[in-house]
């Protein structure tokens, strides 16, 4: 986990945490479990609550995800199975391909973006599947970065698009490394709805390399 990553996913949000890390390392991997599981049992009621707040939010624009996402790539590229999500006390959410899992802020400072955050996490699924059937040379894990930096791109422009905004009703937030080639592509497909995802991808793939 590089520096940049640390900063703004661990130590914005837990700073006292700065001292279990050398250079980017974790040095302490006890206090670390102590730390994630005294939260975990400190924030439970919170967790819990929301989670049935969360769960309410989502089930009002999950059908609108479900056609948007069929409308750009087509429902047939879902990965079969279960998908679950998982309340996390840090600032970033990871999502792990093969066991259909993510995750999602346990808490957070505008209710709303949690669903951006949800459609951004699922979204990832579908989008690797295609991504890997339609491209394949990029399967080679030396492309591992490329690939990642495309998603995250391709999600974003996709998001921030007006048919998506007008469901989500917010946007979704870059990383910061980000933001110059989303700035450029947001020009030329943000006056009108996506419709042509493979001219997407190819741009995405071109401002990268």
């Amino acid at each position: 986990m590089g520096k940049e990553i640390l900063e703004w996913a661990i130590f914005e949000k837990y700073p006292d945490l700065r001292k279990l890390f050398d250079n980017d390392r974790l040095i302490d991997i006890k206090a670390i479990k102590n730390f994630i599981s005294s939260k975990y049992q400190e924030e439970n009621k919170i967790i819990r609550s929301n989670l049935d707040i969360y769960k309410i939010n989502w089930q009002k624009v999950e059908k609108h995800f479900l056609v948007l996402t069929d409308k750009i790539i087509g429902s047939s590229y879902w990965p079969k199975g279960k998908y679950i999500a998982y309340p996390s006390i840090w600032g970033m959410f990871p999502r792990f391909l093969d066991d259909k899992t993510f995750q999602f802020p346990y808490q957070c400072k505008t209710e709303k973006y949690v669903n951006v955050i949800i459609a951004h996490e699922m979204l990832h699924f579908i989008f690797f599947n295609y991504f890997f059937q339609k491209y394949p040379k990029y399967k080679n894990n030396k492309y591992d970065s490329l690939v990642w930096n495309v998603s995250e791109i391709f999600n974003v422009v996709i998001q921030n698009s007006p048919e998506w905004i007008k469901f989500f009703k917010l946007r979704s937030i870059s990383y910061p490394a980000h933001e110059k080639i989303i700035n450029k592509l947001n020009k030329k497909y943000h006056k009108k709805d996506i419709s042509d995802v493979d001219m997407l991808i190819r741009d995405v793939i071109k401002e990268l390399q």
